[in-house]
């Protein structure tokens, strides 16, 4: 009797585990993942010099606690990167963070949160340039029912309203060829904060004439060479440059000008911020041998 009983306890399990197959109840479901992530800032397009303020939250969105348990002192990060996908900033680079880890508890519907700001530049320290970034928050904590990398992601624009103003002068409208025109390029930076302004190479500025049918006759910049090597300055809120030079009324081979109207221009070579409009001025002057 002994072994038909454990014949028949034998049968039963099999017919059970087969039935449980049938009804898809062979394994226990995976947890689903209890947290949700988001990842946010305070406005989607930022002028130079303000700082992007970087939410990551983190909700409990399952009906249980959940334990969340941190290798290190780091909890999370936060990434930004340029619209190439390269890395440019990284919260943590160059923070040291407690080599012990910790835990917390998040009870059903509790939402946790952490803000960083980023100030548009590069772990270096170097303003970046105008453009769009994509900022990443992960949250670094492991617990029961985790799916993959716990991270969002927010794009964010760059524009800088333009901080430099170009003015271009000379001293009178008329003048005797026998004399030469003052020519007067100054740029001020209007802005509140510090300006870097770069050069492809040691020109810095140009000046040049042409005449009533638009043609170049004399540019300031012929004949002269220049450092090939890149620079760059930084002007202070207020400061300017100034760059005076003269046109003695000759056209780029030394030779004289006819009388007449002719309009003269500075213009300004430098970019900021990846600005590459030119800068500067014109006026229309007269020439003339005897008035």
């Amino acid at each position: 009797m002994r072994i038909g009983t454990t014949r028949n306890a034998s049968l039963m399990s099999a017919w059970t585990l087969a039935l449980l197959v049938a009804l898809g109840m062979a394994a226990p479901a995976a947890a689903a993942d209890p947290l949700a992530v988001r990842v946010f800032t305070d406005k989607s397009t930022y002028d130079r010099n303000e700082q992007a303020q970087l939410t990551l939250e983190v909700k409990n969105t399952s009906s249980f606690y959940v334990s969340v348990s941190f290798g290190s002192g780091q909890q999370y990060d936060f990434v930004a990167r340029d619209a190439s996908g390269a890395t440019l900033w990284t919260w943590s680079n160059g923070k040291t963070f407690s080599p012990f880890g910790s835990s917390k508890t998040l009870a059903p519907g509790e939402t946790w949160s952490v803000q960083e700001t980023w100030a548009f530049v590069d772990n270096a320290g170097s303003s970046l340039l105008d453009g769009t970034f994509s900022i990443t928050g992960t949250y670094l904590g492991n617990y029961l029912g985790r799916s993959g990398t716990k991270s969002g992601t927010q794009d964010v624009v760059l524009q800088t309203s333009d901080p430099l103003v170009a003015t271009f002068s000379t001293d009178k409208a008329s003048y005797s060829r026998f004399t030469s025109a003052p020519l007067h390029l100054t740029v001020t930076n209007v802005a509140a904060y510090p300006v870097t302004i770069s050069f492809q190479n040691g020109q810095q500025y140009e000046f040049s004439a042409r005449n009533s049918s638009g043609q170049v006759v004399w540019t300031w910049s012929t004949g002269k060479s220049f450092d090939p090597a890149a620079s760059e300055l930084v002007l202070a809120p207020g400061e300017s440059l100034t760059f005076n030079e003269s046109w003695s009324f000759n056209n780029n081979n030394g030779g004289g000008i006819s009388d007449g109207y002719y309009t003269v221009s500075g213009t300004f070579l430098g970019q900021a911020y990846g600005a590459v409009e030119p800068k500067g001025g014109e006026s229309q002057i007269r020439v003339y041998t005897l008035f």
